[in-house]
């Protein structure tokens, strides 16, 4: 069974190629990871559901996909 955090990467990923797919911009993603993503991402460190150390892995693995956006 998978870990909550290899859940929530291997849809990141996936959103994150449907974000190129559509063309978003650099903006728009960080829009939404900013607003949408991360509170999600938030409430699972609030509730105890993810670490600290697996919620500043996902943290970086969206940061590094949002730098993809910006070259």
């Amino acid at each position: 069974m998978k870990s909550l955090k290899d859940e929530i990467i291997e849809a990141l990923e996936k959103l994150f190629l449907d974000y190129k797919k559509a063309g978003m911009d650099y903006k728009k993603v960080q829009w939404e990871l900013d607003y949408i993503i991360y509170p999600h991402i938030g409430s699972f460190l609030a509730s105890g559901e993810l670490s600290k150390e697996e919620g500043k892995e996902i943290f970086e693995f969206c940061e590094k996909k949002l730098r993809e956006f910006k070259n």
